[in-house]
């Protein structure tokens, strides 16, 4: 039973995830193991850690089998810390994301109206004006910073990226994916490193330094966090920017070579990827001329195409 165990720990610890995991779940552990020590004197206390480590070494050194359990119980509590930081790093993503449910909604309004002000402001000091789609949106930076990836590929190419990127990620070629998965996965290491933080923030009732290092690590990740998301954002950006051409004439529009794609053929891709659900028609897919198509909101014009152009945000310098 116990050779069965440690032959599959062993064949999983070549897997990556558990890799990258197992050592800051050991870590987490060992420390934890530190805090809740008994007859520890002081916040470093290292005498009563090297005595227990070695009583600990002593009991387990003629029993292998009690050895063993010992060290599949530790990698096993690794791996459920592991976990659980990745589980709590998830909700503090979505925290970074602006995403707040419930009773948090109008903490999050009022964030946003607040940041939205700041920034109109600032504007108005620096005499510039910009669409409103591009001021904030959601409480917090990295928020609006994934959200105005939607809204700049819709002002420039009048596209929906959720409905074009699903279909774009199939032409892409593998090293272009392998760019986009790298910052996708940095932006969850960042959560889950915040994760860890609050893991060694809890340890502070039983060992107080645990509270400074979860403070220090929690700026680290909120720091990475908005690096990035910057980094994938730009990263999508310009996978749209280099690509969506390609997915133009893979879908059967035309496009001409050195001009920018016109807003009737972006409404009418957007129709075909939403199954008609949008209501703007597909003429352009078979050459037909048809009628101008209207935006399809007025709020995500280019100043370098033919739509309707949103209002300016400014602020009455009276």
């Amino acid at each position: 039973m116990i050779e069965a165990l440690l032959g599959e720990v062993g064949r999983r610890l070549t897997d990556r995830w558990l890799v990258r995991a197992l050592g800051p779940g050991l870590l987490w552990c060992a420390v934890a193991a530190y805090a809740v020590l008994p007859g520890r004197t002081g916040a470093f206390g290292l005498r009563a850690a090297m005595l227990a480590a070695a009583s600990t070494l002593d009991t387990l050194g003629d029993r292998v089998s009690l050895a063993v359990l010992c060290g599949a119980l530790a990698v096993l509590a690794g791996g459920v810390a592991a976990v659980t930081a990745q589980a709590v790093g998830a909700v503090l993503r979505f925290v970074w994301l602006g995403l707040w449910p419930g009773p948090g909604r109008r903490i999050a309004a009022a964030l946003t109206a607040r940041r939205r002000a700041r920034a109109v402001e600032r504007l108005a000091a620096e005499h510039r004006v910009l669409p409103g789609v591009y001021l904030p949106d959601r409480p917090t930076w990295i928020g609006d910073r994934i959200r105005g990836t939607d809204d700049r590929v819709a002002a420039q190419y009048g596209l929906r990226l959720a409905l074009i990127w699903p279909r774009l990620w199939l032409l892409l070629a593998p090293e272009a994916r392998a760019m986009v998965s790298a910052a996708r996965d940095r932006f969850e290491r960042a959560g889950t490193l915040a994760g860890w933080a609050v893991l060694y923030a809890a340890l502070a009732p039983w060992w107080w330094p645990a509270l400074p290092l979860g403070l220090g690590l929690g700026g680290y990740a909120w720091w990475r966090g908005r690096s990035s998301a910057a980094l994938f954002a730009g990263t999508v950006e310009a996978t749209v920017d280099l690509h969506h051409r390609s997915l133009v004439t893979a879908l059967g529009f035309p496009i001409e070579a050195g001009q920018s794609l016109d807003a009737t053929t972006a409404d009418a891709i957007n129709d075909l990827l939403h199954k008609g659900a949008s209501g703007y028609p597909q003429e352009t897919a078979a050459g037909a001329v048809s009628a101008e198509t209207p935006y399809p909101s007025s709020v995500l014009a280019s100043d370098s195409r033919d739509r309707q152009q949103p209002a300016p945000a400014s602020v009455d310098k009276g």
